[in-house]
């Protein structure tokens, strides 16, 4: 038997060619995947920066404007009909030494040491009369800065506030309210609250460590005093004699406040920008004083890069009131171009937003924008290549045009 030897021939591999062709296509393949991968990567990588910038900034500007409506506030009467007692100190805690500690000591705190209490502006324009009598007024309880802050406002153990951002200052009357719960009888009776309920008088020692500014109102009148919440005899009421601070034992023409009146606690917040230790990009921080103590420097958003204020000024006249109307009709692009604090009946806010990442999207050309129509300069040693966006809101100061 003989064995035949097929000559059919088997096929092993590719060729050296086919091989080539391959690798080739699979190669042009692959760079267009990478291009198309790279593309929807950058494309992720700024909408979720930009969508972080919008977050950050709703928060921001939310924060803001939702304190800045309260400005003025004074329970049922507008701002400009509440009346003090000749308040003498105003309490509350100190961040820095050398301010008064207790109600009797009536000597102004140095102004190198930080503001205390309820007033800070009357450290800061001592020269201005109404600021210096009382924090609420159609004059003070709202003011702008610019560029920078007014030293001694924030303790030096905070972030040094920025040198290209406005800041501002505003002070109302708590949502934090109490009923009366009795009538007074003489002008010089403590003032009965129907309840303790946000805990005003805990705390309370020999001293005056509990010492509020307060804002009692009803329809008809409403006065800004000093008082301290304690218990006798089982009724809760608020000390406004001298001792507190006052002028005087009685409200301002002997007013006898009844069960229609309502005490609130009178608050203050004061906010700027600012960079912490160690932080990439600077922030936006809040100072806010609750009645009785003035709180640490709280740091609310990051990557805020700047603020900026416009102010709305209104030069006419209500025909009955004679107060400012509603709609301002000149807008101040600055606080030292402001004619007249009482007038300004709106506030713009604008911040400029950054991004947290130093090279947000880098297949895209970064234009600094401008900041509430006029022209921004970033920061000194900021970088260039991160992403920045205007974010703004007006604010109609509705206690200064409201019922007056």
């Amino acid at each position: 038997m003989s064995r035949q030897i097929s000559n059919r021939s088997f096929q092993n591999g590719l060729s050296l060619i086919e091989l080539l062709v391959a690798l080739a296509l699979g190669l042009a393949v692959l760079i267009g995947l990478s291009s198309v991968y790279v593309a929807a990567k950058q494309s992720f990588r700024f909408q979720e920066t930009t969508g972080r910038l919008q977050e950050d900034a709703a928060f921001a500007i939310d924060s803001v404007a939702r304190d800045l409506r309260m400005a003025g506030s004074a329970g049922c009467m507008g701002i400009n009909k509440v009346t003090s007692p000749s308040i003498i100190y105003y309490p509350g805690s100190v961040l820095l030494s050398g301010s008064p500690g207790s109600p009797g000591i009536t000597t102004s705190p140095d102004s190198t040491s930080g503001f205390y209490g309820a007033n800070p502006l009357g450290q800061i324009e001592t020269t201005t009369l109404e600021v210096v009598q009382q924090p609420f007024t159609a004059f003070n309880f709202v003011r702008g800065f610019d560029t920078g802050i007014p030293t001694g406002m924030v303790a030096t153990t905070n972030p040094i506030p920025s040198t290209i951002s406005d800041s501002l200052y505003f002070a109302g009357a708590s949502s934090n309210a109490v009923a009366v719960g009795a009538p007074m009888t003489g002008s010089t009776d403590r003032l009965t609250l129907a309840a303790d309920t946000y805990g005003w008088g805990n705390g309370v020692t020999a001293g005056n460590s509990r010492v509020y500014t307060f804002i009692v109102s009803n329809c008809t009148s409403s006065s800004i005093f000093n008082g301290k919440v304690t218990v006798v005899g089982g009724i809760t009421g608020i000390d406004h004699s001298t001792a507190m601070g006052n002028g005087s034992d009685s409200f301002t023409s002997s007013t006898l406040f009844g069960t229609d009146a309502i005490v609130l606690p009178a608050e203050w917040s004061f906010y700027y920008i600012a960079t912490r230790t160690g932080a990439s990009t600077p922030s936006l921080y809040r100072v806010f004083f609750d009645g009785n103590k003035r709180f640490n420097t709280e740091e609310l958003v990051s990557n805020v890069e700047a603020m900026k204020l416009n102010y709305g000024e209104n030069t006419n006249n209500d025909v009955v009131t004679g107060a400012p109307t509603l709609v301002p009709d000149i807008w101040r692009t600055s606080a030292g171009a402001v004619n007249d604090w009482s007038r300004v009946v709106a506030v713009r806010i604008g911040l400029m937003m950054i991004s947290s990442e130093d090279n947000a999207n880098p297949g895209i050309t970064l234009n600094v924008p401008t900041l509430l129509g006029q022209s921004y300069t970033k920061p000194t040693g900021a970088s260039a290549n991160r992403l920045r966006k205007e974010f703004s809101t007006t604010v109609v100061l509705r206690n200064r045009v409201a019922a007056r």
